[in-house]
């Protein structure tokens, strides 16, 4: 059991590295106690999706073909679109922190978003853990899930402190309008083209 926890501990933290700048960039932004506590959820959330499609195709259950995963990457391409247009809405944060009501769709949205970027920034987790469930028996893929849940909250701790360093915040604060969509865009056109979607999408046209 031992040996099964401290296997997953490692593959969970090979396969989040690449996410770590991503996430310190969601904490950087996310300046409140409901923001801060929608990157949680929705990290948790997007983790939870894509070790249910992992655990699923093992058993043989595919939801989606390996060649339409980078699909995926459009929702961080719009995301970042999205912000660079319309900004993150901060400017009226005085005025919308008496309606409760906004504030509670503010949090929904940040928390679907964060979810929605970690599943489509999951494609290469996907390619790792489903040959990697496939070689563990029931108890040890139990045990695995849940040593991967506990984990999220402790990663997203982890950046969630890097991106408070001041010396990180501060120039990340001052340019975010900017360097927050280059990097969704960025990470969605990654996904893209490195799940091959490109020659999938021009295949429907031969």
């Amino acid at each position: 059991m031992i040996g099964t926890i401290f296997t997953a501990i490692i593959a969970f933290i090979a396969t989040g590295i690449d996410e770590m700048f991503v996430l310190t960039l969601l904490f950087a932004q996310a300046r409140k106690k409901n923001a801060i506590l929608a990157v949680y959820i929705g990290q948790q959330i997007g983790m939870i999706v894509l070790l249910g499609i992992s655990a699923l195709a093992v058993f043989g259950i595919t939801l989606i073909a390996e060649k339409w995963i980078g699909l995926l990457g459009l929702l961080p391409i719009i995301q970042g679109i999205r912000l660079w247009v319309l900004g993150d809405g901060d400017e009226d944060d005085e005025e919308e922190d008496k309606e409760v009501l906004k504030k509670s769709s503010r949090f929904n949205s940040l928390m679907v978003s964060v979810a929605l970027i970690a599943i489509a920034g999951g494609g290469e987790e996907l390619a790792i853990y489903i040959p990697y469930f496939a070689a563990l028996s029931t108890t040890e893929l139990i045990i695995t899930l849940i040593t991967f849940n506990l984990l999220v909250p402790i990663w997203c701790t982890i950046c969630r402190k890097i991106a408070s360093l001041k010396h990180i915040q501060e120039p990340i604060e001052k340019y975010e309008r900017i360097l927050v969509p280059i990097v969704f865009i960025g990470l969605g056109l990654f996904v893209f083209i490195e799940s091959n979607t490109i020659s999938a999408i021009m295949g429907l046209f031969k």
